[in-house]
């Protein structure tokens, strides 16, 4: 697997596959469980807000395990860690808090042994050692076909906004989305948002200098199939309403979901 002949490196991207797989599971179809460890319901009450954000660390680790099967197949692909990486760092610090406050460390224990296989495999798989020493393609995201270009182009500008954005105002999101109730927990959890963009700005930048990745292509594809389909569901239970969504969180998941399905059908021929 992953084509290196290297039984350590299957081990330790399994055990990464596996520890993304059982929270992309509960993330996304059972919160409940993670929610016991980290809410008090009788605090708050709003407990709907918070799985919107656990929805979106599922999908993220739903795009991992996806990289990592295409991977299996494909081979290693230095511009997944460019992306897996940073956001299991993220993930840890997010998890500190909520750590502190519980007395229960499983989840950073958890994440920090899926990032130490990651670690592990990247080092032993054969890509250069320095994740830094970056080879430069003769054009911007190693492609002479600008649809390519400009939709990588814009997912690079649309995630950095939304980073920026949090910063300047961190409260955004949950204020401009009616069916997102305040409060200090729910605050703590929009982070995901913001990490999820960041880990993309790092994995986008990376691909814009050493060529675009297939891989990253298809992990996008999962993540914005995963959250449009969520957008469609939550519209659906709420008969279409225009009064209690967010126009440019759904703009926002809109394009993300028809680039995917264009670079994905744009390039696959090529992998």
């Amino acid at each position: 697997m992953f084509k290196t002949n290297d039984r350590v490196v299957d081990i330790a991207m399994g055990v990464s596959f596996f520890i993304a797989f059982m929270y992309a599971a509960m993330m996304i179809f059972d919160p409940d469980v993670l929610l016991m460890r980290y809410d008090d319901p009788s605090s708050n009450p709003d407990m709907d807000t918070l799985k919107v954000f656990l929805f979106w660390l599922g999908v993220a680790n739903a795009g991992m395990i996806t990289g990592i099967i295409y991977m299996g197949y494909k081979g290693m692909d230095r511009a997944f860690f460019a992306f897996a990486v940073p956001f299991l760092i993220f993930s840890i610090y997010w998890n500190i808090t909520p750590a502190q406050n519980s007395g229960n460390f499983a989840g950073i224990i958890l994440v920090s042994l899926g990032l130490l296989g990651l670690i592990i495999a990247r080092a032993r798989s054969g890509l250069p050692r320095n994740p830094f020493d970056i080879p430069k393609a003769d054009s911007y995201f190693g492609t002479n076909d600008m649809v390519t270009k400009v939709l990588l182009f814009l997912g690079l500008i649309m995630n950095a906004f939304n980073v920026v954005i949090y910063f300047i105002r961190p409260e955004g999101l949950i204020e401009d989305s009616p069916f997102l109730i305040m409060s200090a927990e729910a605050q703590y959890f929009s982070m995901a948002m913001m990490f999820m963009s960041l880990a993309w700005v790092l994995t986008l930048l990376y691909q814009m200098r050493a060529g675009y990745s297939m891989t990253m292509i298809v992990v996008g594809l999962m993540q914005s199939t995963l959250m449009f389909v969520g957008m469609l569901n939550f519209m659906i239970r709420n008969n279409f309403s225009t009064t209690d969504g967010n126009p440019l969180l759904a703009m926002f998941i809109t394009t993300f979901f028809v680039g995917s399905v264009i670079l994905f059908f744009r390039n696959q021929s090529k992998a």
